[in-house]
């Protein structure tokens, strides 16, 4: 359904895939590759937003040959995505050999251990927007932008890096609580 309303360019649609895979694809690829910048991941997910929107309202995917979820597909092209931006960079020499002797293998991402992380993921944001801001923020500074405490403290004005460091183990106690009920 979703397929056929973007091959018939109802952009909603796309928007709701944006925003409901956006995170979780982000979190992904950092995990997987952590010496990617924040900024390079958010480049390859609007690249594979451009790329499925193309791949269906093109007619290359539709929904009789969907062999998987539209959540697979969409994050196999981002892990393509993500493979081919690693090769091409200088700052992943070390990446690349690795990526060279795996070639051959296919890169499965989403198995059952793994799906495990997204659900928990995903609860883990929802109790981070009931927390709201100020711990959200900083929460997503320091964990998704892989910011230092002195840039935190910066950014949301706090006196010293100590203060931010202080807030963030509230937050991580707040949020721990919120996850537990």
């Amino acid at each position: 359904m979703i397929v056929e309303k973007m091959s018939g360019g109802d952009t909603k649609v796309l928007k709701n895939i944006y925003n409901q895979y956006h995170h979780e694809f982000i979190g992904l690829i950092i995990r997987k590759f952590p010496k990617l910048k924040y900024d390079d991941a958010e480049d390859i997910f609007n690249d594979a937003m451009v790329s499925l929107y193309e791949n269906i309202t093109k007619g290359k995917l539709t929904k009789e040959n969907l062999t998987s979820t539209l959540k697979t597909y969409f994050f196999q092209i981002g892990i393509n995505k993500t493979l081919a931006f690693v090769k091409k960079s200088s700052r992943f020499n070390d990446i690349q050999v690795e990526i060279k002797k795996n070639e051959s293998e296919t890169f499965e991402i989403l198995d059952d251990e793994e799906l495990e992380f997204e659900d928990k993921l995903k609860q883990v944001e929802a109790c981070m927007v009931k927390m709201g801001n100020p711990c959200k923020t900083l929460l997503e500074l320091y964990y998704y932008h892989k910011c230092r405490m002195i840039e935190i403290a910066e950014r949301l004005g706090y006196n010293t890096a100590d203060v931010a460091k202080n807030q963030k183990a509230k937050c991580m106690k707040r949020l721990r609580k919120l996850l537990v009920n």
